[in-house]
C-alpha cells in the first residue's frame, strides 16, 4: 500500500535562525553585522560607467558582484594608491571628530 503523503513541506528547512528573526531581519550569530553605508554623489556619466563594468564583470566570472562592492574595491584601491604617493602609504588623520557631529 502506498505511503500517505502530508499536505506542505514534509519537513521544514533548518534556516538556522528564527521565524522572527529571519521576518526582523536580525542576522544569525555566527554572521557579522552589515556595515553602515553613506549614499555618495558621482557624476551621472561615472554611474553609467560604474553599472557597465558591473554588468560586464558579472558576465566574466562575478555572477553576484553589486555596484556597491565594486565601488568599495575601487575606493580601496584608489585611497591606497593616493595614501602611497602624498603620504608614504599611511593613512591619512582621521577625522572621527567630524564623523561624530561635532565641530
Amino acid at each position: 500500500m502506498a505511503e500517505r503523503r502530508r499536505g506542505g513541506l514534509a519537513r521544514l528547512p533548518d534556516f538556522g535562525t528564527s521565524a522572527e528573526d529571519r521576518l526582523l531581519g536580525t542576522p544569525a550569530a555566527d554572521e557579522p553585522p552589515p556595515t553602515r553605508r553613506r549614499p555618495l554623489k558621482v557624476d551621472e556619466s561615472l554611474a553609467d560607467q560604474v553599472r557597465d563594468a558591473v554588468l560586464f564583470m558579472r558576465g566574466r566570472g562575478r555572477p553576484e558582484l553589486t555596484q556597491n562592492e565594486l565601488l568599495d574595491e575601487l575606493l580601496t584601491k584608489a585611497l591606497q594608491c593616493l595614501r602611497d604617493e602624498a603620504n608614504e602609504g599611511a593613512q591619512f588623520p582621521s577625522t572621527h571628530r567630524r564623523r561624530n557631529g561635532t565641530r
